[in-house]
């Protein structure tokens, strides 16, 4: 078997068994011509799933990472599991996976400060733990999932993962899209086993939900996958700022028609996701909504968080005014005003302010205190309100890292 490195394999799992996902991944790594042969004994692999929250059917199969972590363990490497957070340890415990691999949290490991070459967004030095720089095999195991702003979230975006903690952060202020792009490049994935077996769809990560598809896809290239997997999904590659970015930045092809998919076709392994809402109208009058020049992704986070606060915005008895994106003079504000966006900073006074490019799910906790709503000493450290002493953190807690999203 050819061992074109944008080839995408697809397989499907008849059963949600162990058994059966383990057949799966068998057959995508065969119709790659298995990429774990690459590894020699003793090379260390790290396996980075999507395992940071605790809500059921919201992670990355834990049959599918034993699949990988076994046969990587065959060929006498020493196996990591890592994510950001330590709710894998919870998830992952009493798993037969640990017969294989060592499971650890990324917030566990020593931190090095390094440079992203050929950085757009990310430009500045940022720490990241010693083990993504250090491995010598770096596999990345996503689940398939919709997203409020940047549309799908799979391969690439799971890198955003690598960053410990709060760190995460720095990524919605820099810049999602490009900054996807950026930590791909700090550390390309050597495989990609993708977890579609079930699938995260709608207002995610504001909210959203799980359905079972049942398809397992590999490539030796995140940019290929995504793009296989995103017309799999029922969305245009091209919708995906990231990976037209990729694309342009030579990791590798968006175009569906320059890769070769084995095993399962596109046609029949395609199904319809059910994306997040998109469609920007304010739900009532004294909704005062300003975006007409906010970029797509803040548009969407708006779309989103309307969505996700309908009925509390037609409860709330008084008017609203939301802007977003860059003017040099803000319209009318009418009753409580809150900022969205990056573009918002130098207005940031006139109402609570919501940094990012786009904000994350947890920060609509602004628009919900701007409607006098109660909003926890947690979700409060997510947003500005004018006046208040910026270096003031008494009495606020930090949320679970899990939160940030």
């Amino acid at each position: 078997m050819s061992s074109d490195p944008t080839a995408v394999a697809l397989t499907r799992s008849p059963a949600p068994t162990a058994a059966a996902v383990d057949g799966a991944v068998e057959q995508a790594l065969a119709l790659l011509g298995d990429p774990l042969d690459d590894l020699g004994r003793g090379d260390r692999v790290v396996i980075k799933p999507n395992m940071f929250q605790r809500k059921p059917g919201f992670i990355t199969s834990p049959d599918l990472l034993l699949a990988v972590a076994r046969r990587a363990a065959a060929r006498g490497a020493e196996v990591f599991v890592a994510e950001r957070t330590h709710v894998l340890k919870e998830l992952l415990d009493g798993s037969p996976l640990h017969r294989y691999a060592r499971v650890v949290s990324f917030d566990d490991r020593p931190l090095r400060i390094v440079q992203v070459p050929g950085a757009t967004s990310l430009r500045v030095p940022i720490a990241v733990p010693d083990i993504v720089q250090d491995c010598d095999f770096f596999i990345g195991a996503p689940q398939l999932r919709t997203h409020s702003s940047v549309v799908l979230t799979n391969a690439m975006k799971n890198l955003v993962g690598l960053l410990p903690g709060f760190t995460t952060r720095i990524v919605h202020m820099a810049g999602v899209e490009e900054s996807i792009v950026d930590l791909n490049l700090l550390r390309p994935q050597h495989l990609v086993v993708c977890d579609a077996l079930t699938v995260i769809e709608g207002n995610y990560p504001m909210a959203g939900h799980s359905r079972p598809v049942g398809l397992v896809a590999a490539s030796r290239n995140a940019v290929a996958l995504d793009t296989v997997m995103a017309t799999v999904a029922g969305v245009e590659p091209w919708e995906l700022a990231y990976l037209r970015d990729a694309a342009r930045r030579g990791l590798g092809p968006a175009d569906p028609g320059l890769i070769e998919v084995r095993g399962e076709s596109v046609a029949d392994a395609a199904f319809e996701i059910d994306r997040a809402p998109a469609v920007l109208t304010p739900p009532r009058e004294g909704i005062h909504l300003h975006a007409d020049t906010a970029c797509p992704d803040c548009r969407r986070w708006l779309a989103a968080a309307l969505s996700l606060l309908h009925d509390e915005l037609l409860a709330h008895p008084g008017e609203l005014t939301i802007v977003s994106g860059p003017m040099e003079r803000l319209p009318e504000l009418r009753g409580q005003v809150v900022l969205v966006g990056n573009a918002m900073y130098e207005h940031r006074e006139a109402g609570v302010y919501l940094e990012g490019c786009p904000p994350r799910a947890i920060q609509v906790a602004g628009l919900r205190h701007a409607m006098g709503r109660e909003v926890s000493e947690a979700e409060r450290t997510q947003f500005r309100v004018p006046g208040r002493d910026p270096e003031s953190t008494d009495g606020l807690s930090w949320p679970a890292p899990e939160e940030l999203v």
